[in-house]
């Protein structure tokens, strides 16, 4: 369905006229020469309160977020759909993730918790067998 235009340029033709590209508009210019010369930076001012033990937290969260994007970039939000992650995920036996699963807890536990952490592996699908099941005899 067409959009009726009523004046203005027609589709497709490059604009024409107004500022050239990079080029800041007279409000922003005289602003920054007032400041220069009153010997203000704005940003300084505002990290001075952020600093200041004084200031409430909230107010510190507001200057810090409001000064964070000209040092950092904002991430872009991920597109990836359910099924593209699917696509990636390869399917592993219960040995291999179990084996998995000894790396990681050696990694980030000691020996010995490592140990007691997977000397009886539960899992969901299959129930834990009681000492009677395995054959074990007291």
């Amino acid at each position: 369905m067409a959009i009726a235009r009523k004046g203005g340029r027609p589709l497709g033709l490059p604009k024409t006229g107004g500022r050239t590209k990079g080029t800041p508009n007279r409000a922003t210019v005289v602003l920054k020469e007032k400041l220069a010369a009153l010997g203000c930076d704005p940003a300084e001012e505002l990290v001075k309160i952020a600093q200041d033990s004084k200031t409430l937290v909230e107010s510190k969260v507001q200057i810090y977020s409001t000064l964070m994007p000209y040092l950092y970039p904002k991430r872009k939000l991920s597109d990836d759909s359910d099924e593209e992650r699917m696509i990636n995920v390869q399917a592993i036996s219960t040995e291999e993730a179990l084996e998995l699963a000894r790396d990681l807890i050696s990694l980030f536990s000691s020996p010995a918790a490592a140990h007691r952490e997977l000397s009886n592996p539960v899992i969901e699908s299959e129930p834990n067998p009681s000492g009677e099941e395995r054959g074990d005899e007291n």
